[in-house]
Formats: C-alpha cells, sequence, structure tokens
C-alpha cells in the first residue's frame, strides 16, 4: 500500500509532535521527580501551611497503621518530623451508623447515634488526597507528597500540550503549555500538603479525557499512534472524565459546577445514552465517597458533626497528656449548615459580592489575572477567535466562570482559603478548564505574552515555593501588586494575618479602630501611633469596632461606621509633602522640618464585614499614607535608630 505525499507529510508533522510533547514530558519529570527525591522537604518547609498538618498525619495514618483514627502514635509521629506539632489539625467524633430493612419507603433505613468510645477520633478532612498520597508516603516517607505531584504536574502538562497540539503547531502548543501549568501559582502548591494541587490535576485530566475526542479524529492521529489514543477516543473517556470530576467534587463539593458542560454537551446533541453515562458515573462516584466517609466516621460530612481544630496555643493536642482531652482543648469548628442569614442578606448579595467580583480578578492577594494570567490569555484568545468556537467551549467557559460566582456567593469571606494562602487557594482546582478554550495556535506569541505577563506577578513565588507560602504576603509589598487593590472582604485571611504584630494592631479611638499593615512600609506601632518610612507609600486596612449598648430590650452589638478620621501628623528634621488617601479623599501636605499638623480626611462608607452569623458586622476601610522624604536619627539627630523614616503618623476615628 502506498501513501500520497501529503498524507505522509500530515503523518510525518504529527509523529514528530507526538515525540516533541513525549520528550518534554520526560524532561519535565526527570527534573521534578530528581527534585522530589532529593529536596529535604521537612527541613525547608519550616512547618504545615494551612490545613497540611491534617492531610500529613492522615496520609501517614493510611501508609504506616492503615487505618483513617487519629492515635496517640499519630501524635507522636508528627513530632519526628514536625517539633512544633500538628498546627491547626482537624479532628472530629464519629457516630455509630446502623441500617436496616423496614416495609416503608424508602425501605433502608438509616440510623445514627453517638459513638460509645468517645476517645475515638476520626480526622476532619476529604480523605481522598490523603489516599492517593499514602503509597507515594509508604515508599518514600514525607517526600512522597513531592513525588505525588511532580507525578501529577507532569500528567498536566501531557494532557495541555496533547490537547493544544491536536489543532496547533508543535511549538506554539508546547510554549503555551509550559506557561499555563508552570508560570502561575499552581507550582507553589506542589510545596503543600493540601489537597488544592491535586484536585487541579483531576480536574485536568478528567476534562482532557472529555474533550480530546472533539479536537483530534481517528483521521488526523499518526498510524504508529493509533492505537494508544483510540482509547482516548471511545465512550470510556466519557466514563474516566465522570469519574475524576467525581472524586474532584468529593475532595472539594464547590466543584460541582464543573461536570455540568460534559451533561449539557450531551443533551444538546441529543446524545441520551451519553448524559445518562456520564451523570450516572459521576453520581456512582460521588455517593461511594460519601458513603465510604459513613462507613469510616459514621457521617457523611467530613467537616460536619463533632469537629475541632487544635493548636499547641490553644490547649495543645488531644492524647498530648491525659488531661488533654478533646472536648476540653481546641475550638468547635463543625461545619454543619450553611450560614443562609448572612449569604443571603442585602449586604452580602448588594455590596460584598460587587466588590468580590472586581477584587476576584484583579485583588493584590487572589487577583486571577495576576496568578492564573494564562488562564486569562486562554480566555482571550477564545472571546477573539472568529472561528473554531465550539459550543462545548461555550459552556467550559459558563462553568469555569459560573464555579467563580457560586464560590463568591457561597464564600464572601474566605474565597481564596483560609491560612493565608498564596494566590485564590480555593480556585486552583478549577483553574484548569480554561486550557480547554485555548483556539488553535499557530505561532508561539500567545504563549510567550502569557509567560511574560504572568512572570512579572508569579516569578518571584515560584524561584522559592517554600519560602513564598511560609511568607506568603512578602511578594505583594513591591511591584505591580502595590497598584491592585487589597481584598477588604477578607480582611481576616489575607497572608498579614500571619505575623500578629501586622495585624489587629490598635490604634487611636475609643474603642480603638485595629489596623493591619500590608507591607514593609509602616513600622510598627508606638503606642497608638507609628512611623511610615521615608520616600514610601504604607496601605493599611481599618476594622472599626462593634460596641455593646443597653437599651429596652437589654445589651444589643452595635457596629461603628468611620465617616471621617482625624490624621495628625509630625515630621523629623527634613521637610516632608505628605499624601493621605482614602476612598473618599485625597489630601496632599506639605510640612515643615520639625512640625506638625493635624486634618480631618472623609472616609468611604466602609465595607461590611461579618463572616459568622453569630456577630454583627464591622466595617473595614483602606487608608494609604505616603512620605516623600525621609531621614536617619542615626545620621541626622545623634539617636540610635537606624530606621529611615519619614512622617510619624496618628490616626484617630470619628465614629458614628
Amino acid at each position: 500500500m502506498t501513501i500520497d505525499q501529503p498524507v505522509a507529510t500530515r503523518i510525518a508533522g504529527r509523529s514528530l509532535a507526538w515525540r516533541l510533547g513525549a520528550s518534554a514530558s520526560a524532561a519535565v519529570a526527570v527534573v521534578l521527580l530528581a527534585w522530589a527525591l532529593t529536596v529535604d522537604f521537612t527541613k525547608v518547609s519550616y512547618g504545615f501551611f494551612s490545613d497540611g498538618a491534617t492531610y500529613y498525619s492522615l496520609a501517614h495514618s493510611l501508609a504506616e497503621d492503615f487505618d483513617f483514627e487519629y492515635r496517640r502514635e499519630d501524635l507522636v509521629r508528627v513530632w519526628r518530623e514536625y517539633p512544633s506539632g500538628p498546627e491547626g489539625i482537624f479532628l472530629k467524633r464519629g457516630r455509630d451508623v446502623d441500617v436496616s430493612l423496614g416495609a416503608g419507603f424508602p425501605f433502608v433505613h438509616v440510623t445514627s447515634r453517638d459513638d460509645p468510645e468517645q476517645e475515638r477520633l476520626y480526622y476532619g478532612k476529604s480523605y481522598i488526597f490523603p489516599l492517593a498520597a499514602a503509597p507515594f508516603v509508604y515508599l518514600f516517607g514525607t517526600s512522597g507528597f513531592l513525588v505525588l505531584h511532580a507525578v501529577l504536574i507532569t500528567l498536566m502538562f501531557l494532557a495541555a500540550y496533547a490537547f493544544l497540539v491536536a489543532r496547533s503547531h508543535p511549538i506554539a502548543a508546547l510554549v503555551f503549555a509550559f506557561g499555563f501549568v508552570f508560570v502561575c501559582v499552581a507550582p507553589v502548591y506542589m510545596v503543600w500538603m493540601t489537597p488544592d494541587f491535586f484536585n487541579a490535576a483531576v480536574v485536568t485530566l478528567g476534562y482532557f479525557f472529555w474533550c480530546y475526542k472533539d479536537v483530534v479524529g481517528p483521521n488526523a492521529v499518526p498510524l504508529s499512534a493509533a492505537t494508544r489514543v483510540r482509547w482516548f477516543l471511545g465512550n470510556r473517556s466519557d466514563v474516566i472524565a465522570a469519574l475524576l470530576l467525581g472524586i474532584a467534587t468529593f475532595s472539594k463539593p464547590t466543584h460541582v459546577l464543573l461536570i455540568a458542560p460534559l451533561l449539557v454537551s450531551a443533551l444538546l446533541r441529543r446524545q441520551w445514552q451519553r448524559t445518562l453515562r456520564i451523570g450516572g458515573f459521576f453520581t456512582l462516584m460521588v455517593v461511594l465517597l460519601f458513603g465510604a466517609n459513613i462507613a469510616i466516621t459514621g457521617e457523611w460530612n467530613y467537616q460536619g458533626g463533632d469537629r475541632r481544630t487544635f493548636y499547641s496555643g490553644m490547649g495543645g493536642f488531644p492524647f498530648q497528656t491525659e488531661q488533654n482531652r478533646f472536648e476540653a482543648v481546641g475550638d468547635d469548628r463543625a461545619t454543619n449548615r450553611v450560614p443562609v442569614e448572612v449569604l443571603t442578606g442585602r449586604e452580602v448579595l448588594v455590596d460584598v459580592f460587587r466588590r468580590n467580583v472586581g477584587y476576584f480578578f484583579f485583588g493584590r492577594h487572589t487577583g486571577f489575572a495576576a496568578y492564573y494570567f494564562p488562564g486569562v490569555m486562554a480566555m482571550l484568545l477564545f472571546l477573539a477567535a472568529t472561528r473554531d468556537r465550539a459550543v462545548w467551549q461555550w459552556l467550559t467557559l459558563a462553568a469555569g466562570l459560573g464555579s467563580a460566582v457560586a464560590l463568591l456567593l457561597y464564600m464572601p469571606y474566605t474565597y481564596s482559603g483560609g491560612g493565608g494562602p498564596v494566590g485564590n487557594r480555593y480556585f486552583l482546582g478549577v483553574y484548569p478548564v480554561f486550557l480547554f478554550l485555548t483556539p488553535p495556535l499557530q505561532t508561539a506569541v500567545p504563549g510567550l505574552i502569557a509567560m511574560a505577563v504572568s512572570g512579572l506577578f508569579t516569578a518571584q513565588i515560584l524561584s522559592n515555593p517554600f519560602y513564598a507560602s511560609f511568607h506568603p504576603g512578602e511578594h505583594t509589598k513591591a511591584g505591580l501588586f502595590r497598584w491592585l487593590p487589597p481584598e477588604l472582604t477578607l480582611v481576616n485571611d489575607l497572608p498579614v494575618n500571619v505575623s500578629p504584630s501586622r495585624s489587629r494592631q490598635p490604634l487611636g479611638g475609643t474603642p480603638p479602630v485595629m489596623a493591619y499593615f500590608l507591607d514593609d512600609n509602616a513600622y510598627n506601632r508606638e503606642g497608638d501611633a507609628f512611623w511610615v518610612r521615608g520616600e514610601s507609600r504604607a496601605d493599611l486596612m481599618l476594622r472599626a469596632p462593634v460596641v455593646t449598648e443597653t437599651g429596652p430590650q437589654g445589651e444589643v452589638s452595635r457596629p461603628l461606621r468611620i465617616p471621617r478620621m482625624e490624621v495628625h501628623l509630625e515630621t523629623g528634621p527634613a521637610p516632608n509633602r505628605v499624601t493621605v488617601a482614602t476612598d473618599g479623599d485625597l489630601r496632599v501636605v506639605d510640612m515643615q522640618a520639625s512640625s506638625r499638623q493635624s486634618f480631618t480626611v472623609e472616609m468611604p462608607r466602609g465595607l461590611p464585614y461579618r463572616p459568622d452569623p453569630r456577630f454583627p458586622s464591622n466595617y473595614v476601610y483602606t487608608v494609604s499614607i505616603e512620605s516623600a522624604t525621609g531621614f536617619i536619627p542615626l545620621f541626622d539627630t545623634g539617636a540610635r535608630d537606624n530606621r529611615f523614616l519619614g512622617v510619624y503618623v496618628r490616626l484617630v476615628p470619628l465614629y458614628e
């Protein structure tokens, strides 16, 4: 049999593309696996990031004890590698479940009661990520988390390249795939022992199995590779996609909307059997995983029930001593219901949501454009394309943006993840779907632009992900981040809260207003005042207090507002120009050397902050103070102070 020249050329080109992708993926795997196996993980990770203690302990329990329970030996095991202990670990009591058959609907009756063994504890997080990590932890110890993530990111890169190269020039596909996977905040989470990176990988592979057959067909595949890829083109690829998205949904229920494009696309094509197959296997996986959680702990909700979090500064950890009983230490952190009274209030649906939409895309600490710019580039390329925009891609775009809206509505005050994350941790699992919007690429320019812009924001954190994770707000103190607005709605979950000396600091007012210093351009407060660094701009967030008043109905809590604020300034031996800016006013003041000035600035309405329905709203504001000049007391006044000082500031809120 002979093959005509055009077909032979096309086959040769596709074969070269496959070899290029395989070689690049192998190179990535070799480098990352060498890194994962040689780095001293427990030494360079400083401690646990966010919820890492829970997942670390459960993975080791599965790998070494082959169980899901928390025992004293699990606590001892943590101390062998992390002398600070499992800070922030989530534990819960289980329940006994009885299943019986009856004559009445629904025929199967499930009842539960308190576990008679009250000392038996379980981990209060999803088990699927530790279960996936357990074999790697068994083989490689704690570095097994890094090995798993190295394998996952290699598969993500290979899937991204395979999807893109099906319609694009191989070089263009390689550059864009590399930029999308590696030049964003995602690789930082490779060093986190939390499920965020795992979720991103599972979603990437799930969408690849679903939509790969829509961008490549048997005629476009090299003859030598046909048997390798035919497996991705049949009905079973939908089954695998549904199962993977079911895993992602169990791991993070807010990912549930990501199954919608698969179902709606099949419905629009009137592929009824395919719709039932996708929906059935997705539902089956979710039900099986939650059912297994019931079998393990007696409850389907791994974050509900009798659940607490524990810190060394809050009484220690259960089983640490005989006195450290579960109910005697820690903090109640059960999530047994949705706070409807908060989420449906006008403040959240209007004021907070409107701000959050802007913060989601352009926020200083969480902005999609700053931390996930390759996803923005893929979206812009898709919207700019005049053809090759399939219906399933529009559905994918709707699922990605819809997941963002759902996250902002469901978690308006913590949509980025608790514990001071780097970027938006909770949206990391949704980010991969934007890859599949990318239209055919014939040049590497879009990928290079995506890497260049994204690199301006993320290169510094990618250069040392361990440092960036332990100091999650450090990168926001300089560069382009200073042009982005700080997220008022996340005041309690911003990275500044990792530093106690920089957050919740009392300033002026009766009662005092609480200040959050977002950068290093304001020195630690001295009493109720502080120095702004010379030739610098200091950004602050101010949180107005709540007062308790006695009225006819008894004691009532009332949130205070700050319509105006007194500003008291004092300069050193150098003349200065000071700029004070709020969202409602701007004042520029020229000051002589060693002089004082006071004035009043108008404040904006303030953003209501109420993450817990048990408490009233606080109102949060931003203020920036800029000093044009500065001096060093060590040289100018002879004092033993080597700081570069600009202007001394005292802020006094005028409440109403």
